[in-house]
């Protein structure tokens, strides 16, 4: 058998072909500790990885078990987690132990066992580590209000953007910001926001004569996704496929495949849910769109709502079901658009919640597009607003037919949940 001998220090790799014409590789002791240093970066890669997700179902899961009024916050803590944590091959996850503290805090504990794939060879079967979480209440600095305009992004900037001379004006209901970022709101021109509580977890970037009031309460902690464990529905077989609605046209609540679109004609939405999967809900030439107790609920794959060239909108949500309060509901579990638009023309009027917990939500329209409806809450991932549009959002629940959400109205108890580790 012919060989050829490679030395490189002290590390050789013989190479060989044997009678049969296989080629042998044969590493040194060198070659064995350069790869099983790589394997251990694997795993150790693989462990923090299976850790941080872990990490993040938990600490959701005590924000809901903290502000639960039902009586049963350890079942809802479970569920929220259950929903959130991946299963890993061969990673051992075991069941949380919830509790509440003396002070009135809410903990949560779950041990991982992430098994190592390449150091398990030589003897190390798995790396373990205790994972806790704990939430408290915050007290509201002022008003105790309803929550009108959550962002939920914890980390970026420009989760408010108002570049041009667009006007939030939200007087008796709160706005919230999570990203954590230098420049979590950014406002120029004469941009401004007006509110009955600004929470700010990151700060403000203004310029020109732009700015917010009141003040950003100084100790806003993030606000989780209230919404995140809202069961959905069923999503049977397509009704529509690729619509295009016809002009005075009034439609009827099932499955729109494809999405549906409506371009420059009146149409009437008759009561009930409408599931838009695979598309986009799109509204542009003028389009009108009304109707009283609709519900969309946006899923599948580049799931979202784009409205251009002046349509105009008047719906109310439904009143019962899982979705009830919700005019849009882009589902969580979807892969949507890159971002949903919101543009006005005569008339924005929605009475109900606006949910993209998971999108861009993109708002503008002349001065008197968004009108005053007796309650609305938008919830995206992020907010850009642009033209010269004022975003009125009032929150006079009794003057509202539908139903609101509780979740939002936990500032009314005059307390914010917050993680402390």
């Amino acid at each position: 058998m012919e060989k050829i001998l490679i030395v490189f220090g002290s590390l050789y790799t013989r190479i060989a072909h044997d009678e049969k014409g296989n080629l042998t590789i044969i590493f040194g002791m060198l070659g064995l500790i350069v790869i099983l240093v790589a394997g251990i970066a694997i795993d150790v890669a693989r462990y923090y990885s299976v850790r941080s997700r872990v990490q993040s179902a938990l600490d959701s899961a005590v924000l809901a078990g903290i502000v639960d009024s039902s009586g049963a916050p350890d079942a809802i803590a479970m569920s929220i987690f259950n929903s959130n944590i991946e299963k890993f091959d061969k990673n051992e996850i075991s069941n949380p132990v919830f509790s509440k503290t003396q002070n009135g805090n809410y903990t949560g504990t779950v041990t991982v066992s992430v098994y190592n794939l390449f150091i398990s060879t030589i003897g190390i079967q798995s790396i373990s580590a205790s994972i806790e979480s704990e939430a408290a209440l915050n007290k509201l600095s002022s008003s105790g209000k309803a929550l009108c305009l959550i962002a939920l992004n914890a980390t970026a900037p420009k989760a408010i953007n108002d570049s041009a001379s667009s006007a939030v004006n939200a007087p008796n209901c709160i706005v919230q910001v999570n990203s954590n970022n230098s420049a979590a709101v950014s406002l120029s021109g004469s941009a401004r926001i007006n509110a009955s509580e600004n929470c700010y977890v990151g700060g403000i970037s203004a310029s020109g004569s732009a700015g917010v009031s009141p003040s950003p309460d100084p100790v806003c902690k993030p606000l989780a996704d209230p919404f995140v464990s809202t069961p959905t529905p069923a999503v049977g077989i397509c009704d529509k496929v690729n619509y295009k609605a016809t002009a005075n046209e009034t439609l009827s609540p099932g499955v729109y495949c494809g999405g549906l679109t409506v371009s420059g004609v009146p149409v009437q939405f008759s009561s009930g849910l409408y599931i838009i999967k695979d598309g986009l809900l799109t509204a542009s030439g003028g389009a009108s769109m009304s109707g009283t107790g609709v519900t969309f609920f946006l899923t599948g794959v580049n799931a979202g709502v784009n409205t251009s060239g002046g349509s105009s909108w008047h719906l109310t949500a439904m009143k019962n079901g899982s979705l009830a309060g919700f005019v849009f509901f882009l589902d969580p579990k979807s892969t949507p658009a890159s971002k949903s638009v919101l543009s006005g023309g005569s008339e924005m009027y929605f009475d109900g919640v606006l949910y993209f917990a998971k999108q861009a939500l993109n708002l503008s329209g002349g001065s008197s597009a968004f009108t005053v409806s007796p309650f609305t809450s938008y919830i995206a991932d992020t907010f850009t607003l642009s033209g010269s549009s004022t975003l009125n959002i009032n929150n006079d629940t009794a003057k509202s037919s539908t139903i609101i959400p509780p979740e939002l109205l936990q500032g009314s108890t005059g307390y914010r949940p917050y993680l402390i580790r």
